[in-house]
């Protein structure tokens, strides 16, 4: 048995600082922060950041898909996409098979912008995890995936209110 399912450590309230929630979103704020001072002379904001960063990744997308990918609700995605669309970083087509749907799809400027944003990322996270190992790192962005899955499966189940 490991010590966190221990009925004695389960009878204390839990520290602050032993809280996954607190320092997940504690890591979560430090790296919003840095990446707010990375692109301060941009013209993308951190929520456009990561959609050229979804989009980058896996271009022509759907407003329901980008909002998944980067947890964004569906009034931030479309705000965002037409901050996007109207610095020329994005376009919008109709899908072929439902006009109702709309791809969203980076323009030559966007990939630029996507190549910068990408940067930004790529050094903000190596400077924040500078004191792990490769291995470490890894086990550690493991780790965080395994959690961010089960959590969404919990929320997906068992709701807000563990209905």
């Amino acid at each position: 048995m490991n010590d966190i399912s221990d009925s004695n450590l389960r009878d204390e309230p839990q520290r602050l600082q032993e809280s996954l929630g607190f320092l997940v979103n504690s890591l979560a704020r430090l790296m919003r922060v840095a990446l707010e001072n990375k692109i301060q002379n941009e013209k993308f904001s951190p929520t456009a950041w990561t959609v050229l960063m979804a989009l980058g990744e896996n271009d022509g997308l759907n407003q329901t898909d980008l909002s998944r990918r980067t947890y964004n609700d569906g009034a931030t995605i479309t705000r965002t996409l037409d901050q996007l669309a109207e610095i020329n970083y994005i376009e919008r087509h109709r899908d072929d098979n439902d006009r109702r749907v709309q791809i969203v799809v980076l323009t030559e400027s966007g990939r630029k912008a996507y190549m910068k944003a990408a940067q930004y990322g790529r050094e903000i996270n190596d400077e924040a995890t500078s004191s792990l190992s490769p291995t470490e790192r890894s086990r550690f962005e493991e780790s965080i995936r395994k959690v961010i899955d089960r959590a969404q499966y919990f929320l997906n189940n068992e709701g807000i209110n563990g209905r």
